[in-house]
C-alpha cells in the first residue's frame, strides 16, 4: 500500500483555483437524406460525425472561448467556418454567430442543445454534397453580475471542404439575457452556399438585458 503525503501551503499562501471545465451537450437527432428524385436514403454515418464535430467546434469556438477569454477562437474557428462565412466576421454578421464582448464568466458554462435535426442532399450518384442541421442550443453561465443566457437557434448549412464539413452558411438568431449584457439588434444575411441551390437571409438576432 503507498502512502502519500501533502505538504500544506504556507500561512497566507494564494491556493490556485481550477477552472470549471465547459460542457458542450449536442448530439444528432432526425437523419434524412433525400436524392435526385426524392428518393430517401441514410445519412452515411462518417458524415454525420463530422457534420456534429463541425458543430461542437464551432460552439465551443464561438460561444464558450468568448465566454472564459472575451474573444473567439480564430484557429478554431477556421476548422468549422467556410471561407465565405469567415469573411462576414468582419461585418454586421459577427454579433450573431459569435458570443464576443460579454462579461466573463466565472462559473461553469454549459452549452445544451435539442437533438440536432440533419437533412443532407445527395447528388445523382448518392453521395450527400449538402446537409442543412438545425440547431437550437441554449448557454448558461454566471458572470460577476449575475446568471447569463443565451439562444441560438436557426439552419447552418455544411457543406464538404478539404476533407471535412464546414459552415458554408446560416439563418440564425440570437436571444442573449442577463444583467449588464446592454442592448443591440444585429441583423445578419447568410452568404452564398457553394453547391447549395439557395442560401436564405438570416433572420434579424436580438440581445436584451
Amino acid at each position: 500500500m503507498a502512502v502519500v503525503g501533502a505538504t500544506a501551503a504556507p500561512a497566507g499562501a494564494a491556493v490556485p483555483t481550477k477552472k470549471p471545465k465547459p460542457v458542450v451537450k449536442v448530439s444528432a437527432g432526425d437523419l434524412t437524406v433525400y436524392k435526385v428524385g426524392d428518393n430517401q436514403q441514410a445519412l452515411p454515418d462518417d458524415v454525420r460525425d463530422q457534420v456534429m464535430a463541425t458543430l461542437t467546434g464551432y460552439l465551443d469556438a464561438a460561444t464558450v472561448k468568448p465566454l472564459q477569454t472575451g474573444t473567439a477562437d480564430p484557429a478554431a474557428l477556421a476548422s468549422a467556418l467556410a471561407p465565405a462565412v469567415t469573411a462576414r466576421l468582419t461585418g454586421p454578421d459577427r454579433t450573431v454567430l459569435l458570443d464576443e464582448g460579454l462579461p466573463k464568466s466565472v462559473s461553469k458554462i454549459v452549452v445544451d442543445a435539442a437533438p440536432v435535426k440533419l437533412t443532407g442532399l445527395a447528388d445523382s450518384d448518392g453521395k450527400v454534397v449538402v446537409v442543412t442541421a438545425n440547431l437550437d442550443s441554449t448557454t448558461t453561465t454566471k458572470t460577476a453580475k449575475g446568471k447569463v443566457s443565451i439562444k441560438r437557434a436557426g439552419d447552418l448549412v455544411l457543406t464538404p471542404a478539404d476533407g471535412t464539413w464546414k459552415i458554408s452558411g446560416y439563418t440564425l438568431t440570437v436571444d442573449r439575457l442577463g444583467r449588464g449584457l446592454g442592448v443591440t439588434t444585429p441583423t445578419a444575411t447568410a452568404p452564398v452556399t457553394p453547391g447549395a441551390t439557395t442560401a436564405p437571409a438570416a433572420t434579424p438576432g436580438t440581445v436584451a438585458k
